[in-house]
């Protein structure tokens, strides 16, 4: 009898899959990327009765459509059949909404186990649910879980086995709509079952009700198959035409709406009828007035963010120092004293090169550390959803939609992922749009840079610096979203829509896993790219043999002494900064690490450096140019690939170098005049 079992974790975004994953394989999970795409792959094992059991958590959806990238994700693996389980992941306090997912899975023939997770918030909200009946409903087995509380698992892990043994056979039911829907999809599945070859591979019913939703993908694969494809359209298109004259709505539109009705008919049947009629304003209803109502929405946004910095800088400060001193003055030592029979430059590139550039750059592992902390517990508590949701209405002054906020909120912690998250976008224009301000969005390997400047010029006010910079980064993006929209043909955009879950304290095993796989991320580019670069510029550093080390003849002197004449103008006069910002192109990560390299210190003494090469007003010029000049070179690849054009990219990276320059100057000019 085979002895592992295949789980694969479906659900919408936050309801706890993840969550479920941690309660059930601990610290035995690998975090990776779907083969060809940049969405997270999140898998986990453990044993159980003697079977091995791999989870694999799919990304959070909402629907099986083909418009994002997550969804594509999801629906592609679903199709591959590589696994032995579905489990159906449903947020109990909100199972009208999660069950239309539900509904999508049995339209395509899968037969999941469904998982009611949150049981223990029940009570707070004052109603029941009837698992038996919706068992019966259903058709398919049904487990109630907390996994915050841990819950009903090994309830779970049986209901796997027996299901992957045969043991329980989920028979799934149906889904039937109205009748008009339902002519529809028998319409087109006879059509199809006249035209495909005897091998297709896909239920035609599913496929029916996808063609009638319009999904992209499956147009192009039945076009594929059928010869006489003009016909279906036709069809649709009639059937498109009979909708709108009845309920002035789209195909896609209406059948949206056919499976919302049905999922909240099938919640209402499992719900405790005494509580149905339960419409007290909740303390969770309150509490969204206030944070989501623009007027005293955005000040607390802000101040939450400010607390967020001011709380990441405070107790990050005396670890940076420890650490510090182990990179500048510890191991130094003990490589001299142990290795002192190497060459000199073996010894110079060790201590020069490898240790000052990566120490340079670990040295802000604390700040990386917390901050990624303190934002995974806002995302797990729920406020994240909200941010979001707040900024929907304001982001339409500047010709964008909310479908724009999860990508720009994406791009603080690292913009390439958010430029991929623009794929869930439908209008072109728009997704343009937001591809182009995003560099703009002050992604996390930024922070070391300012980090530094601040701590050798703004110690007492660095919060509000930092703080400062991030909003100048937002307020420009806006800015130029609002020229953009004034030129680009414009096409009409769907509402923005985004599930605000319940408020909870944060699942800690949740906030620290989701943490580590941050600075998990961080520290693999210390140790591979800021390594290369930093024996790159170490190597150039020393060129040609018997120059001083990173002086002006060497290599890497010639070049920057050619470029740094550009940056006179914003008070820039040492090359060696010139070229860190060159090296800055391939990783932000690298600015810093390139000036400990070349300045031959750790973070410590560059700061000491740093106010010998650097006027407070030159130094602010810098960070401001650091915030708005080229994209990373990853960034750069991914906008390419969205866009699909290199006109686009190399416009993009124009503009931004113009705008970096010319504001980094305007900001020296009056910061002259301040300081």
């Amino acid at each position: 009898m085979k002895r592992n079992v295949k789980v694969a974790l479906v659900g919408n975004p936050n309801v706890g899959k993840t969550a479920i994953m941690n309660a059930l394989a601990g610290t035995n999970e690998m975090v990776g990327n779907w083969p060809g795409v940049t969405v997270k792959k999140k898998t986990g094992k453990y044993h159980f009765r003697g079977f091995e059991i791999e989870l694999i958590d799919l990304p959070g959806i909402y629907s099986l459509t083909s418009y994002s990238l997550e969804e594509r994700v999801t629906r592609n693996f679903l199709l591959s059949g590589e696994y032995d389980v579905v489990a159906d992941v449903i947020d109990v306090t909100l199972l009208g909404r999660n069950l239309y997912l539900t509904l999508e899975l049995l339209d395509m023939g899968i037969k999941p186990v469904i998982v009611l997770n949150k049981t223990d918030e029940l009570n707070k909200l004052h109603f029941s649910i009837d698992v038996q009946k919706l068992e019966k409903i259903l058709k398919l087995p049904v487990v109630t879980v907390s996994a915050t509380k841990k819950e009903g698992l090994n309830n779970l892990s049986e209901t796997f086995l027996r299901v992957a043994t045969g043991d329980i056979k989920p028979e799934g039911f149906t889904p039937i709509y109205s009748e008009i829907l339902e002519e529809a999809i028998e319409l087109l599945t006879l059509k199809l079952k006249s035209q495909v070859k005897s091998n297709f591979p896909f239920n035609l019913r599913w496929i029916s009700i996808k063609l009638l939703e319009k999904d992209p993908e499956i147009l192009k694969l039945v076009e594929r198959q059928l010869l006489e494809f003009n016909l279906i359209l036709e069809e649709i298109e009639q059937i498109e035409k009979e909708i709108q004259n009845r309920f002035n709505l789209d195909l896609p539109t209406f059948v949206s709406k056919e499976r919302f009705l049905l999922a909240s008919k099938v919640a209402r049947e499992v719900i405790d009828s005494s509580e149905k009629e339960i419409t007290t304003e909740t303390l969770s209803d309150k509490i969204d007035k206030l944070i989501t109502y623009p007027f005293t929405g955005i000040p607390i946004f802000l101040l939450i963010m400010w607390l967020v910095f001011k709380i990441t800088f405070s107790l990050s400060e005396p670890f940076i120092n420890i650490i510090d001193q182990i990179f500048s003055n510890f191991i130094p030592g003990v490589v001299e004293n142990l290795l002192s029979f190497l060459p000199k430059p073996i010894i110079s590139l060790i201590n020069d090169g490898i240790l000052a550039g990566v120490g340079a750059v670990i040295v802000f592992l604390p700040i990386l550390g917390l901050l990624y902390f303190l934002m995974s517990i806002l995302e797990d508590s729920g406020y994240m959803a909200r941010a979001a949701a707040l900024w929907d209405n304001f982001m339409k002054i500047f010709g964008l939609s909310g479908a724009s906020v999860i990508p720009m909120i994406l791009g603080f912690g690292c913009n390439v992922p958010a430029i991929y998250a623009t794929r869930a976008m439908r209008s072109p224009y728009q997704k343009l749009i937001t591809m182009a301000i995003i560099p703009w969005i002050s992604c996390s390997a930024r922070l070391p840079v300012y980090t530094v400047f601040v701590a050798a010029f703004f110690q007492e006010n660095r919060t509000a610096v930092i703080l400062g910079l991030y909003l100048t980064g937002i307020a420009l993006a806006l800015f130029f979203s609002a020229l953009m929209s004034r030129f680009l043909y414009r096409t009409e955009e769907d509402e923005f829509f985004i599930e605000l879950p319940s408020y909870k304290l944060p699942s800690w095993n949740v906030v620290i896993n989701e943490t580590w796989i941050e600075v998990k991320d961080f520290l693999q580019k210390a140790g591979t790219v800021i390594f290369a670069v930093s024996v790159l510029i170490w190597a150039l550093a020393s060129l040609p043999p018997g120059v001083e080390y990173a002086g002006e003849k060497s290599f890497i002197g010639q070049i920057g002494k050619t470029i740094a004449p550009l940056f006179q103008p914003i008070g820039i006069e040492d090359w060696k900064p010139v070229v860190a910002l060159i090296f800055g192109a391939l990783a932000k990560e690298v600015v810093v690490g390139t000036l400990g390299t070349l300045y031959g210190t750790g973070e410590s003494g560059l700061v000491e450096v740093l106010r010998t090469t650097f006027s407070p007003e030159s130094a602010l010029a810098f960070m401001v140019f650091t915030l708005l000049y080229t994209p990373c070179v990853a960034t750069m690849a991914a906008i390419r690939q969205e866009s699909g054009s290199w006109r686009f990219t190399l416009g993009v990276l124009a503009i931004d170098l113009t705008t970096a320059w010319i504001l980094a100057s305007i900001t020296y000019h009056i910061a002259g005049t301040l300081f």
